[in-house]
């Protein structure tokens, strides 16, 4: 199995934490996940439009979209568990449970009060993904709370197919070792793709792949920050940056405030 087709099939959790509040911009959605807040507030600016979750609401985030968001700490700081589902996963869900697309309402409404059932689904999902669980187990657990949310007709701005097909696909590659020297080519035969035919289909999703290599760096390193200890300039050079300054200021102009304050927050 290819590194791409192993990463489309893994299901993966971190956790984010701070203690002081964090307003970041243009956070980019590479992989449809959902976030539980156990400890805080967060909000979501999708657009004009702003949400807010807290212990009691599950929050879709689709794969494509790009949010502003805001992590609010309570007395006891700020904690949320963030669980990536692989493509796949979504694939096989749709093809069993066809029939409850149908009854999925209409909006993008992200903030969700899943209500007892989902609650108890999500957490049989994080005790086997904190546990020694096999990964069958994990995937059942996943789509557990995945039929909480169709039931409830809640479920369907994270089963929506990404509007950019081939940048998704392109993410999702770049994802695998940000910090190579990607190119146009090389990215273009690891899809079985001639280079021209690359660059005109993501022309036609309104994309490029500069673009595409910057938000995949960037996401990266803002996940970085917010889930471990490394040093920033380390991140910077898994990021693909060898200059940390350079890093540090596409950093800020992308999010709003620099790593060294993000770091702060936390």
């Amino acid at each position: 199995m290819s590194d791409l087709a192993l990463r489309e099939c893994r299901i993966e959790a971190d956790e984010v934490r701070a203690r002081l509040p964090q307003r970041i911009r243009r956070v980019p959605v590479f992989l449809p996940a959902l976030c539980r807040v156990r400890h805080g507030l967060k909000r979501i600016w999708l657009g004009e439009r702003e949400m807010s979750a807290g212990p009691a609401q599950l929050v879709l985030l689709p794969a494509g979209s790009e949010l502003d968001i805001a992590n609010l700490p309570g007395p006891a700081g700020y904690l949320a568990d963030v669980v990536s589902l692989p493509p796949a996963l979504l694939a096989r869900f749709c093809e069993r449970h066809g029939s409850l697309l149908l009854r999925q309402r209409a909006g993008n409404e992200l903030c969700l009060d899943i209500g007892e059932p989902g609650h108890r689904a999500w957490q049989l999902l994080m005790d086997s993904l904190r546990g020694d669980t096999p990964p069958e187990m994990r995937e059942h657990h996943a789509e557990g709370v995945l039929l909480a949310l169709a039931l409830a007709g809640q479920a369907g701005p994270l089963l929506q197919a990404p509007a950019a097909p081939v940048a998704q696909r392109i993410r999702q590659l770049l994802m695998l070792d940000p910090a190579a020297p990607w190119s146009v080519e090389t990215a273009a035969r690891r899809l079985n793709l001639g280079a021209s035919t690359l660059r005109r289909r993501l022309a036609e999703e309104d994309s490029g792949f500069q673009r595409l290599l910057e938000d995949v760096r960037m996401g990266q390193a803002l996940q970085n920050l917010q889930t471990g200890a490394k040093p920033i300039a380390d991140i910077a050079a898994a990021s693909g940056y060898a200059s940390p300054s350079r890093f540090a200021a596409r950093f800020r102009q992308r999010y709003g405030l620099s790593p060294s304050e993000l770091r702060r927050t936390l």
